[in-house]
């Protein structure tokens, strides 16, 4: 009884530790994990901007779209008005990559 006590025991414990999220945070803000792990819906421009700094640029007419350019090569887009409405992982050629809000 002891050792199926002990045996359920440790299989508890196991497997808690391997299903724990171990992902750590990135750091680096020219990069898409940074802006999948950051990016929320419910940010204001003030948030945007202290978590990606300013934008690299603005290419909306009617609504905010603002740019920012990744390591990679690649782009962020943000639809904003006063709210943020989308926002896009955009390759270099401007195709959609996917979807982040």
């Amino acid at each position: 009884m002891r050792k199926m006590f002990l045996a359920i025991l440790l299989t508890g414990m196991l497997t808690t530790a391997c299903s724990k999220d171990t992902r750590e945070e990135p750091t680096d803000k020219e990069t898409i994990e940074y802006f999948n792990y950051n990016l929320k819906a419910d940010l204001t421009y003030d948030d945007l901007v202290n978590l990606f700094g300013v934008p690299d640029g603005d290419i909306g007419s009617g609504i905010h779209i603002y740019v920012y350019d990744l390591k990679d090569g690649t782009k962020v887009y943000i639809g904003y008005s006063d709210k943020i409405m989308y926002a896009r992982h955009m390759s270099s050629g401007g195709q959609l990559l996917h979807n982040i809000i």
